[in-house]
C-alpha cells in the first residue's frame, strides 16, 4: 500500500473517532427530564392543641401544609377532614399555591380530648383539641337532663328523659330491706343496690333502673327521697328538656328508693310536691337517674 492510501485511511479513521467522541460528548450534555413531582407528606402548620367549650367552634382554623418528595410546597393536593363527633366546615379541600389547606372545627359534646383526622396524602395526620364543659341545670348532657349540681360546680345528677315504667312495684312488701333507708342526695345508688340484693321480684323499680342502658350510660339508679325532691323542684325544666330530646314529661307519682319500713316506701307526687309512704306492692311510675 502506497503512502497516499495509508494516509487517507488514517485520516478517515481519525475523523470517525473524532465524530464518535463528539456524539458521545453531546449525549452526556443532553439535559435530563425533570422528575414528576407528587404529594408525599402532610404536616400541621397551625391550630393544634386548642381548648374550647363542648359544641363550640375553635377560635383558630386548622391549617396544614402538603409537600412533594423534595420537600417543596405542593399545589393541588386533595386533603380530607373527618371527626368522630362534632363537625368540620368542609369535608375536603385542595391545597393552594402555597401547598396549604384550612378547615374550621366545631367540637362535639364529649368532654376531654377530641380528634380531627386529616388524610389523602402520605400518613394520616391527627390533630387533637380539649373540650371543656360547665354543667348547667336543664342541659341535656351526661345521658340525660341535669337537675342537680353540687357545691363544686363539677358534679351532680341527671335524670333519664323517659320513664322506665308507668306502673311498677317497689317490691317485696312485708320484707325489710337492709340498708335501703337512705334519704339524702347521694344515697340513691346504694339504696338501689340494697333493694336488688334484698328483693328478687322481677320488674321492681330499682331493678328497672339498674338494668337501664341509655345514651351510652348503664349506671342508672332509683332516686332517693331528697334526690326525687330535687327533680320535683326542677320539674318544669326537666320536662322541657326531656320533650326537646325525644323524651316524655314526668307526671303524677314516682317511687323513691328510700324505704320507710317492711311494708312501705316513699313516693313523691309531682302534682302537689308531697312525699308520702305507699305500700311496696302498689304500682307507681319510675324515672332513673345517674350521677356525674
Amino acid at each position: 500500500m502506497n503512502m497516499n492510501k495509508r494516509f487517507s485511511i488514517l485520516a478517515v479513521t481519525a475523523l470517525l473517532i473524532s465524530s464518535l467522541s463528539i456524539l458521545i460528548s453531546c449525549g452526556d450534555d443532553d439535559p435530563k427530564p425533570d422528575p414528576v413531582m407528587v404529594a408525599t407528606s402532610i404536616e400541621l402548620v397551625s391550630g393544634g392543641s386548642q381548648t374550647a367549650m363542648v359544641e363550640e367552634t375553635l377560635e383558630n382554623a386548622i391549617e396544614v401544609l402538603v409537600k412533594d418528595q423534595e420537600g417543596n410546597a405542593f399545589e393541588g393536593a386533595s386533603v380530607s377532614f373527618g371527626v368522630t363527633e362534632g363537625s368540620v366546615s368542609i369535608a375536603s379541600a385542595t391545597t393552594n399555591a402555597s401547598g396549604k389547606a384550612t378547615v374550621t372545627w366545631t367540637l362535639g359534646t364529649s368532654e376531654g380530648t377530641q380528634t380531627l383526622s386529616i388524610s389523602g396524602v402520605g400518613n394520616p395526620l391527627n390533630v387533637t383539641a380539649t373540650a371543656n364543659y360547665n354543667p348547667i341545670i336543664g342541659d341535656f348532657h351526661y345521658g340525660g337532663v341535669i337537675f342537680y349540681i353540687d357545691q363544686t360546680g363539677e358534679h351532680g345528677l341527671v335524670c333519664a328523659v323517659i320513664d322506665q315504667s308507668d306502673g311498677a312495684e317497689w317490691g317485696c312488701q312485708g320484707t325489710p330491706i337492709s340498708g335501703a333507708d337512705g334519704t339524702a342526695i347521694g344515697t340513691g345508688a346504694q339504696n338501689t343496690a340494697d333493694i336488688i340484693a334484698g328483693c328478687t321480684t322481677a320488674g321492681i323499680g330499682a331493678k328497672l333502673c339498674a338494668d337501664l342502658s341509655l345514651n351510652s350510660f348503664d349506671d342508672w339508679f332509683l332516686p332517693s327521697k331528697d334526690e326525687l325532691n330535687e327533680m320535683y323542684t326542677n320539674i318544669t325544666i326537666i320536662n322541657s328538656t326531656s320533650t326537646a330530646n325525644s323524651g316524655t314529661e314526668m307526671t303524677n307519682e314516682y317511687w323513691c328508693s328510700s324505704e320507710h319500713d317492711l311494708n312501705f316506701a316513699k313516693i313523691q307526687s309531682l302534682s302537689t310536691g308531697n312525699q308520702v309512704n305507699s305500700g311496696k306492692a302498689n304500682l307507681k311510675k319510675v324515672r332513673a337517674i345517674r350521677s356525674f
